[in-house]
């Protein structure tokens, strides 16, 4: 959504008038604080200032608070018009009121009095290119993106630290201006815009098609190629840059370092993970990606060998968080780096078979290299034997004599799945966990729908599997016991007229054939699709007025409630059995990056659930009629 679109002479009359603050305020559905309203006052009535210098023509166009796709970033100020060639251009503009920052040793990083913060032409930078990668009518129109920052009261002695040569690469993709450079800022922005566009381009650009996500492979394969299509942003590039240099200064004086990064679903430690691993292994670092889960490593190299030829090399890359027992492992040998993803499900013990191996997988990881970085979120332990906690990786560390690296900027909050919609997962907590639920205020961009008939949401899902360019799949609680697992003409689940077996293969969330099956939690964890066709099953219900749980519907033979050694669940760890159920299905909840397609055994939940979305998406008619409304007298 774009909450301002007029042409510059609008722009500047508004500015003059004073009311450019209203107008934001309405198209965003909200009231600013008086320190937000003045920050808008002052930075864009310097623009407007600055912008005198030069003639910028009257039917150039200005857009406000421009959504960033898949994000919940905004962008401060763009203007589209064409140059002397006729060429489409657009730029972002950054916006910054501050007046000195000191520079750091990262090249993305400043400080702003003690706070670590994103250097604007980083920042400026990364939202361009997530515009360029995720917009489909970037795509396909000639449009040129051009990014800058504007540092309006930024003071000239302190120009030597945001203008660092540390910093040269974000101001070399994106020109800083301050407060000597206003001219400079203008001719800019003139040299790139001298005509008026000649249709409405910020209109077509704010509601162009969000393209599909990238899956987190490709990133990858893209990062070890030497290209970095996909940028971080905010959050993620601070953490990022940290643990890059908190893992050179590691190895350039010999100190053992653990390193925890925090992160709900979607907030992206795992992209941060295989940036992390690209980086380190251009440099030449024996580093590895570990992770439990066989299923996020055969998907990984499934993706592998369609991106680059040499895969092969690529797959030792790939470790499981099982191989660094002493029975496995050279426990003499320290590796440079490892990088644990989904820490919470390391397990204390490494099963093979029936046997169990080893003391304390987390320590023996810590053990086996000389910087470990861990990227945790508790809330999505799904097996009793999940052992991977801050409290349990600190443990370790202190055995191992290893110092642990853990602070504010190794926690992500901002998530980027589900269209990078807060809303929709809040909604889902809120839901899950029997929170109270909140009054929608933003548009989500989110296709939430319920299916009474199980084989027609079957058929939407395959439908939209077909049209998309990345994989749709159907997912289900784990109710169903796994039969076809020893007898393939088998079929695992039957219900409401649909039949169909369990995901037959470790790389289920790639291959195309799993269409016609349905994924579990183990094989659709970490990874994520374009629209989900999610069967909740009979242990999640609706009683009493709240969502509860009932362990006993699992099969017999599910061994994510059992403590090893043991046949059955102990009823003494029903709290955390609920638990474990109502993070599975956050986790199932959240696979989708466009759309959940839900159908509910539980009558009652059923019901509950119905009322529920259709609350939701009430009011994002709503909103959405509001926006279109605004849009329409944008776009006259």
């Amino acid at each position: 959504m774009l909450a301002y679109n007029k042409s510059y002479d609008e722009f500047c009359i508004d500015i003059n008038r004073g009311q450019i603050v209203d107008a934001i305020q309405k198209a965003l559905c909200r009231d600013f604080s008086e320190s937000e309203k003045k920050s808008f006052r002052i930075s864009l009535a310097s623009v407007k200032n600055a912008l005198a210098n030069v003639s910028i023509p009257a039917g150039a166009q200005v857009g406000l608070e421009l959504n960033v796709p898949l994000t919940n970033k905004r962008i401060d100020f763009i203007i589209a018009g064409r140059d002397d060639q006729d060429n489409r251009n657009v730029v972002i503009v950054e916006l910054k009121q501050w007046e000195q920052v000191k520079h750091t040793d990262m090249s993305d990083v400043v400080l702003l009095g003690s706070e670590e913060r994103v250097h604007p032409s980083w920042q400026a930078f990364s939202y361009g290119t997530t515009i360029s990668n995720f917009n489909e009518y970037v795509e396909n129109n000639p449009i040129n993106i051009f990014t800058c920052c504007f540092l309006h009261d930024y003071k000239t002695e302190y120009e030597g630290e945001i203008k660092h040569d540390v910093y040269s690469e974000g101001l070399d993709k994106a020109p800083a201006f301050i407060n000597d450079e206003w001219v400079k800022f203008a001719n800019y922005i003139g040299s790139k815009i001298t005509k008026a566009p000649e249709d409405n381009l910020l209109y077509e650009l704010s509601n162009g098609r969000i393209k599909p996500s990238k899956f987190l492979i490709d990133c990858l394969a893209d990062s070890l190629n030497g290209n970095d299509n996909i940028e971080l942003i905010g959050q993620q590039r601070i953490a990022f840059s940290n643990i890059k240099r908190e893992i050179d200064q590691a190895l350039k004086t010999n100190d053992r370092k653990v390193i925890i990064v925090q992160g709900g679903a979607g907030t992206g430690k795992s992209l941060i993970a295989l940036h992390l691993l690209g980086e380190l292994h251009k440099k030449g670092r024996t580093a590895f990606y570990v992770a439990k889960s066989s299923y996020i490593k055969e998907s990984y190299f499934k993706m592998l060998t369609r991106n680059i030829p040499d895969y092969k090399i690529l797959r030792t890359l790939f470790r499981g968080s099982g191989d660094f027992h002493k029975e496995a492992f050279n426990g003499n040998k320290q590796f440079d780096c490892l990088i644990v993803d989904e820490a919470h499900r390391l397990t204390e013990k490494t099963k093979v078979s029936f046997m169990f191996y080893g003391n304390n997988q987390i320590q023996e990881i810590i053990h086996a290299s000389k910087v470990s970085v861990f990227f945790i979120d508790e809330t999505q332990q799904i097996d009793i034997k999940d052992f991977g906690t801050i409290e349990n990786i600190k443990a370790a560390a202190a055995a191992e004599g290893a110092t642990v690296i853990q602070d504010d900027k190794y926690v992500l909050k901002a998530q980027f799945r589900c269209n990078g919609s807060d809303e929709y997962i809040q909604w889902v907590e809120n839901t899950l966990y029997n929170k109270p639920q909140q009054p929608m205020t933003e548009i989500m961009d989110y296709e939430i729908r319920m299916f009474d008939d199980l084989p027609t949401m079957y058929e939407a899902v395959k439908k939209k599997n077909a049209e998309c360019k990345y994989p749709c799949r159907m997912l289900s609680g784990d109710v169903f016991p796994w039969i076809s697992m020893n007898d393939k003409t088998q079929i695992d689940i039957v219900l409401d007229g649909f039949s169909a077996q369990w995901n037959k293969t470790k790389a289920f969330a790639v291959d195309p054939m799993s269409i016609d099956e349905v994924g579990c939690i183990h094989t659709s964890q970490g990874m994520e699709f374009e629209y989900v066709g999610l069967i909740i099953g009979d242990d999640l219900v609706y009683r009493n007025g709240r969502v509860e749980t009932d362990y006993t519907r699992h099969p017999e033979g599910s061994g994510e409630f059992k403590r090893p050694h043991q046949r059955k669940p102990k009823p003494e760890d029903s709290m955390i059995l609920d638990r474990i159920i109502r993070n599975t299905y956050k986790v199932l909840f959240t696979r989708g990056q466009k759309g959940l397609y839900l159908y509910v055994m539980d009558p009652d939940l059923r019901n509950y659930l119905r009322i529920e979305i259709d609350r939701v998406n009430n009011a994002q008619k709503r909103l959405q009629a509001y926006a279109q409304k605004l849009a329409e007298k944008q776009r006259k």
